[in-house]
């Protein structure tokens, strides 16, 4: 069982792993002043899910990779 939230949030990602191998994802956030800031780097086995809880009216750019694979979103 996941733990669950009790504040209300404004929008709510939710990635899944759907390939047979490992991926990871990354949170890159613009900060205020252009300066580049990177959250963790996550690991997701097959199947695995990850949901993230965001500030609307934010960019954010995401890294997703599985060697030699790379991706990024924004």
């Amino acid at each position: 069982m996941s733990p669950t939230c009790t504040i209300p949030y404004e929008v709510l990602l939710e990635f899944t792993n759907t390939t047979p191998d490992a991926v990871t994802m990354q949170v890159l956030r613009r900060e205020d002043g252009g300066r580049a800031q990177a959250g963790p780097v996550i690991y997701l086995h097959q199947g695995e899910s990850l949901s993230l809880v965001l500030t609307a009216g934010t960019a954010y750019k995401y890294a997703v990779r599985q060697p030699p694979r790379e991706a990024e979103l924004s």
